[in-house]
Formats: structure tokens, C-alpha cells, sequence
């Protein structure tokens, strides 16, 4: 019962260490405001640089799990390239050694002044500064600087439990005959992979190992193989954030992983290698939390050192075993390849607002091009009706309004940060664009029903309506085409032509329902096939007058102005680009008129 009470109380221990860093790690994250995803992009220009980054991030938030997640996030929102990403990830190995350095501190003789910086004096001092800056904090940054202390007295405190159970079990059979077994190997390595991957933290795993060599029954025969495991284990946190991950996100994680295992195989060999032919005269000697600590760094180190000239070798590794599709003919893609741009809208970079600004851009875009190219194919099934393409066009429709859903909770969230004043107007702009082009694919998809109901009704088109039903329909392209532009490249000129475009469309528009009710009166066209046409044109003008909506929202964070209604837009457009309008309706006439 006493044996159980303990090994409670111990989990309880780590506990609290675990508890403590995940406390300090997002303290920290909110005080750097997005500041740490900003430094990890700009300091990998060169790989040291982003070698030494990922020590610094690994060092400050204490975990290198946290420092991986972020760089899969990254990564899958294509901000960092793979390449770009091996060496953060070799940094982080090295910078989470600084926890079991930091814990080592326990072992200092009380009798020494060096006796302040044992986690005994350290915890009470960090959680008392901690509760102080709470119960005084007038603002959240100083709420978050205290919650950080508190985290860091945990960690201490939790540290502290463990080493005062730990120190009990010395006289416990059990564990010693544990440890021995322990000794093995492949049993040490699986043992350290397995508790690293509970606890989901590589320090706690060192931690609890630092705890248990307090009972002198730890030996550098059971510390090497339970080490070199745990940094295997800590590969399953970065494994999980990497799935429903883009294919580079994947390979991220995977060279978190390959680094560690490859690693793992040349310290084994080579350690017991020389163990078996020679034998190292201190294997069976017992270890203190300094020297489990100095294992620790000293195989990270040394792992990072053989393995950064082969980051190439790595990187091809990964793309071997994490292959990409082939390529696929435009008309058989399907639903999830379109889908697969949402990656960028990753929660892990939603916290810097520029980035989740830029990634929500890239998605919006990729909705315009889809409903864009849904219109195209939908007027291609006047010639040539297809009920597979009908499908497809179908499924392209269910992936726009899935990314719609998807942009606009995005985007919400972005609006709940702490924005500037243009950042907010560009947010809504957004929430804007991103309704307008989904409502451009919902008429997309309405002209295709049309067509197959008039296909299916032997519905006909005379060919003078057709003639002129063809400019309309190149009208209507064009003006998707040009409002994507517009939007991609936020070209005045480009939203003014959107706008000539629209007015001389209206222009033709009326032209062409005079025409076809003069062909009705001639009975040269049927009712049936007339009602079809009105259709039709209509849903061309409803498509331009969004593209006109996309124009005014791109308008507004251009300019930094707020057009709450058209007569605004076009006050600004003919007030100060009138000679340019003119120009545009000239070679829209040149263009599209018969």
C-alpha cells in the first residue's frame, strides 16, 4: 500500500512538472505576441542561423515538442520551406537539454552559496514573485508574466516531489531488479520511446530518470539506452500535429523523427559496439542527475554535429517516403485536391495576424480560381453535355462553400486578435471578397442545372442568340479573370476595367432582350428555348455584379477607405478615373460588339 501511496505521489511530482512547463511555454507564447513564429521565418536565411534559432526558441519555451509544432505549422502554411526546417529542428534537440541542466541544479551541496539556485530555494521564490504579479497586474501582459513564474515554481515544485518520493524507493527490490532489466538495450530504448510519448515530453521522461538516480540504483548501463528511446518518444507530439497536414507538414514531422532514429542507431552501435569488444569501465557505476544531464546534451550535440552536413540527404529521405500524387488531368481532380489548400489556415500560425492575413488571401484566391474555372466548364456543356462533368462541377461547387465555412470562421477568429486599424479593415474586406466569389461559384453551378435541364428538354438556342449569347459569356470570363487579377495584384487600373466591363455588358445585355423579343414576335425562336436564354443571360449579369462587389471590398483596403454603398465606388471611380473608364469602355466596344 505504502509502495502504491508513493508511486502516486510521484506521478504527482511529474505532474506538475509537466503542468508547470506548459504553463510557462504559453505564457510565454502570448507575451511574444506571434514574435517567435516571426523570428523562426527570418532567422532561416542560412542554416546556422536556423540552427541557432532553434536552440534559442527550444531554450525559451522549454520544450522542444512546442518548437516542432510551430515549425510543422509553418511549414504546412507553406511560410517555411522543408529545407528551411531541419536545421530549426536540429536546434530544438539541443535546446531542450537546457531542462535536465536546469534540474541538475538540485544536486549543489546546501552548504555552498550556490545553494539559492536549487529548485528548493528557486520554487518558492519564482511562485511567491509569480502570485505577486497576479494579484497586481493591471494589464494582461504583466497577468501573463506572472502566470509564467507561477509555471517555472511548478516546474521546480513538481521537480522536488519527485527526487523527495524517489529517494524512498531505495530499498524497493522491485525496482532495482526494474532498472536492471532496463539495462537491455532494446528494452531501454523502447522503455524511454514509450513513457516520452505518454507524458508527451522528452524533459519529463530525463526529469523523472534524474528523480529515480537519487535512490543509487541508476547506472549509466540503464540511463544511455532509456535516453536515447525518450528522444524517438519525442517524436510522436510532432507526428500528431502533422496529421490532416499538407505533404510537407508530414515530411516535417518525419525528419523530426528520421534525425532522432538515425541518431539513436549510430550512438547503439557505436556505444555498444565498443562495449562488447572493450567495455567502458564505468558501465556499471550509478549516475547523478549531473551526469544524466550531460548524456543527455552530449548525445544531441553530437548527433546534430554528424548528421548537419547530410540535411539534403534527409530532406530527399523524406520526399521518398512521403511521396507526392501525380499529377492529374484538370477534369479528374477531385474535391480533396482543392481542399488541400485549407492547410494554409493552420491554428498554429492564427495568433500573427500578417501571416493569417496572407494564408486566408491565398484561400480566397484558389475559391475565385475554382468558381472561375466552374463557369468556364459550365458554358462548355452548351457544345458538349457531359453528365460526368456535370458532376464535377458539382463537387467543385461543394468545395467552394466547404472553404468558404472554413475562411470565414478563420477570419473571425484573425478579427478577435489585437489588429491594427488597417489589418482590421483588410479583415473584413476579406469576409467580403470571400462571399462574393462563393456566391460567383453558386451561379457558376446554377448556368450548369440550366443547361442540363434545356438538355434535357431538347432545348435549343437559335443561332443568333447564340452569337450573341457567346460575347456575353466571354464578357462574363473576362470579368472573373480581370476581378482575380484585380484582387491578386490590388491594380486600380484592373478594378476600373472590372467596371467598364459591367457597364458595357448592361449596355449589350438590354440589346440582345430587345432582339430576342422581336424573335419571338417573328416566332423565329420558342418560348421554351427564350425562357432558357433569359435565364442564362441573367445569371451572367448576377456574376458580373458580384465581380463588381469584389472589386469595391479589394477597393477598400487598397485605398483604406470604406465604400459602404456603390454610389460611393462609383463617385470615386468617375470622379478621379473618369478619362481612364472611357478608355476602358472604348476597348470593351472594340473588343466585345458586333
Amino acid at each position: 500500500m505504502n509502495i502504491l501511496i508513493s508511486i502516486i505521489k510521484l506521478l504527482g511530482g511529474l505532474a506538475l512538472l509537466i503542468y508547470g512547463m506548459k504553463i510557462l511555454s504559453t505564457n510565454l507564447k502570448k507575451l511574444s505576441g506571434g514574435k517567435l513564429e516571426k523570428f523562426l521565418v527570418s532567422a532561416t536565411d542560412n542554416m546556422f542561423k536556423g540552427l541557432l534559432t532553434g536552440i534559442v526558441i527550444t531554450v525559451a519555451t522549454q520544450s522542444s515538442s512546442a518548437t516542432t509544432i510551430i515549425v510543422v505549422g509553418l511549414v504546412n502554411s507553406e511560410i517555411l520551406k522543408l529545407k528551411n526546417a531541419i536545421p530549426i529542428i536540429m536546434g530544438a534537440n539541443i535546446g531542450t537539454t537546457i531542462t535536465s541542466q536546469i534540474l541538475r541544479l538540485a544536486n549543489i551541496d546546501s552548504s555552498s552559496w550556490l545553494s539559492l539556485l536549487t529548485p528548493a530555494v528557486l520554487a518558492p521564490m519564482f511562485l511567491l514573485i509569480g502570485v505577486f504579479m497576479l494579484e497586481t497586474a493591471k494589464n494582461q501582459k504583466k497577468n501573463n508574466m506572472g502566470e509564467m513564474m507561477i509555471g517555472i515554481g511548478l516546474l521546480f515544485t513538481g521537480m522536488i516531489s519527485m527526487i523527495d518520493i524517489a529517494s524512498g524507493f531505495s530499498d524497493l527490490p522491485i525496482l532495482s531488479e526494474m532498472l536492471s532489466k532496463l539495462s537491455n538495450p532494446i528494452l531501454g530504448v523502447l522503455a524511454g520511446a514509450f513513457i516520452t510519448m505518454i507524458v508527451q515530453s522528452s524533459s519529463a521522461t530525463v526529469g523523472i530518470l534524474q528523480a529515480l538516480s537519487t535512490t543509487g540504483m541508476v547506472t549509466y548501463a540503464t540511463t544511455i539506452p532509456i535516453i536515447l528511446g525518450q528522444n524517438i518518444g519525442t517524436c510522436g507530439t510532432s507526428i500528431l500535429a502533422s496529421m490532416g497536414g499538407s505533404k510537407n507538414a508530414k515530411r516535417t514531422a518525419a525528419v523530426h523523427l528520421y534525425f532522432n532514429l538515425i541518431g539513436t542507431v549510430i550512438f547503439l552501435i557505436f556505444i555498444y559496439a565498443y562495449q562488447f569488444f572493450i567495455g567502458f569501465s564505468f558501465w556499471q557505476d550509478t549516475v547523478d542527475m549531473g551526469q544524466i544531464a550531460n548524456f543527455h546534451t552530449i548525445f544531441n550535440v553530437v548527433s546534430t554535429i554528424l548528421l548537419f552536413p547530410f540535411i539534403n540527404g534527409i530532406e530527399k529521405l523524406t520526399m521518398i517516403t512521403i511521396r507526392d500524387k501525380k499529377g492529374t488531368d484538370d477534369d479528374d481532380d477531385d474535391e480533396s485536391d482543392y481542399l488541400a489548400v485549407l492547410n494554409r489556415l493552420d491554428e498554429r500560425v492564427a495568433n500573427i495576424p500578417n501571416i493569417a492575413i496572407m494564408n486566408s488571401t491565398d484561400v480566397i484566391e484558389k475559391m475565385g480560381e475554382i468558381a472561375q474555372k466552374n463557369f468556364k466548364r459550365s458554358v462548355k456543356l452548351l457544345d458538349d453535355f457531359q453528365m460526368k462533368k456535370l458532376e464535377k462541377i458539382a463537387e467543385r461547387e461543394k468545395a467552394i462553400n466547404k472553404m468558404e465555412q472554413v475562411v470565414t470562421g478563420f477570419l473571425v477568429g484573425i478579427g478577435n486578435l489585437d489588429l491594427s486599424e488597417q489589418e482590421n479593415i483588410t479583415v473584413n474586406a476579406l469576409l467580403n471578397i470571400q462571399s462574393e466569389f462563393e456566391k460567383i461559384g453558386d451561379y457558376a453551378y446554377r448556368f450548369s442545372e440550366t443547361v442540363e435541364d434545356m438538355h434535357e428538354r431538347n432545348v435549343k438556342i437559335s443561332e443568333e442568340a447564340q452569337e450573341n449569347f457567346a460575347r456575353i459569356c466571354t464578357m462574363t470570363q473576362d470579368s472573373i479573370l480581370t476581378t482575380l487579377q484585380a484582387f491578386k495584384q490590388k491594380d486600380l487600373n484592373l478594378i476600373v476595367e472590372i467596371e467598364a466591363m459591367k457597364e458595357f455588358a448592361e449596355v449589350q445585355k438590354d440589346k440582345y432582350k430587345k432582339a430576342h423579343i422581336q424573335r419571338l414576335k417573328e416566332k423565329t425562336c420558342h418560348v421554351e428555348s427564350g425562357i432558357a436564354y433569359i435565364e442564362l443571360l441573367t445569371i451572367c449579369e448576377k456574376i458580373m455584379d458580384h465581380c463588381l462587389n469584389v472589386s469595391i471590398a479589394t477597393m477598400n483596403y487598397m485605398t483604406n477607405e470604406n465604400f459602404v454603398t456603390k454610389q460611393e465606388f462609383f463617385k470615386k471611380i468617375y470622379d478621379t478615373q473618369s478619362d481612364l473608364l472611357k478608355d476602358k469602355l472604348n476597348e470593351c466596344s472594340c473588343r466585345y460588339a458586333n
